[in-house]
């Protein structure tokens, strides 16, 4: 891995980016000449603090005119764009593509710890006359999710918002269970401030648990940097009228560990993750919401936290 530079090293003219998702700083230092910017999902999250200081996670973007995937058997394969490759100095992720050939287009090494790196672009597979994405997803979600495993929170697949009365829900489910629908339903409603429709990171701060909003969002297209106390979760199902029921902690933790976003080949990641889920459902109130998509589904969610 290679060595990582103080900041007071890093020359003036490099260009500086930097992003504060879900309470963690991650700056980017990139090699002078990079037409290098932030996508444009990630602005809302642009991150304004002293150039000077250090973020939490701190990345070197650097060209390579070859990037060759190593020759050992990766640690995980995501069956899509990455392989990871962990060694006792920290881990390295490959990033392949069919439409871009066997060669790795990227390379992101990070430490033991998952606070500093070098982000590698192979310079053969970009188009240098338009801007770079460093961060492209998945990239950026794939660095928090093994922050967070670490000790840190975990993401869920999930619509996070706060109603007038400042009373913070999640909602959950897989992909058609109703997400969207129930984004668009409190959308409607004046006051209501909505996180993220897709994906929500869970920290506990200050003995209380949060939620925050993340870039990654789905179809309808919500996605702040905002965070509330969590008070309730409803895991999703679709209906002919609306019902909520109470869970038990051992359920609802199973429930949304089957939601989760961890790094699977991590034993500590998973154990910290089950650990997480299960002091979560035992001091927030857990039930599942059947519902049809109507707006009486947003009064029927506030009578049943009242």
């Amino acid at each position: 891995m290679p060595a990582h530079h103080p900041i007071s090293s890093v020359h003036h003219t490099a260009t500086r980016l930097a992003l504060n998702i879900a309470g963690f700083s991650l700056g980017l230092w990139c090699e002078k000449g990079m037409h290098a910017v932030l996508d444009p999902e990630h602005l809302p999250f642009t991150h304004h603090a002293d150039t000077r200081r250090a973020c939490d996670l701190e990345f070197e973007v650097s060209w390579a005119s070859d990037l060759v995937s190593p020759n050992a058997a990766p640690d995980f394969t995501s069956g899509g764009l990455w392989s990871a490759f962990r060694n006792p100095v920290g881990t390295k992720f490959y990033f392949s593509s069919p439409s871009l050939g066997p060669t790795p287009y990227k390379a992101v090494w990070l430490d033991p710890s998952f606070s500093r790196g070098h982000l590698v672009l192979n310079r053969s597979s970009y188009d240098l006359q338009n801007p770079l994405f460093p961060l492209e997803y998945p990239t950026d979600e794939l660095i928090l999710m093994h922050r967070l495993a670490l000790g840190e929170g975990v993401e869920v697949h999930g619509l996070g918002l706060v109603d007038t009365d400042g009373s913070g829900y999640l909602f959950l489910g897989h992909s058609g269970a109703g997400k969207s629908t129930t984004a668009r339903l409190w959308m409607r409603q004046p006051g209501v401030k909505l996180l993220s429709d897709d994906r929500i990171i869970l920290r506990r701060c200050n003995g209380a648990y949060r939620m925050y909003g993340t870039p990654w969002h789905g179809d309808a297209g919500v996605a702040s940097p905002a965070d509330a106390t969590l008070s309730a979760v409803f895991f999703l199902e679709q209906a002919l009228s609306h019902q909520v029921l109470p869970i038990a902690p051992p359920q609802a933790a199973a429930e949304l560990f089957a939601r989760a976003f961890v790094p699977h080949y991590l034993k500590s990641g998973i154990e910290f993750t089950l650990h997480f889920l299960e002091r979560l459902t035992r001091s927030v109130a857990c039930s599942i919401f059947r519902f049809a998509p109507t707006d009486d589904a947003v009064e029927a969610i506030r009578h049943a936290h009242a």
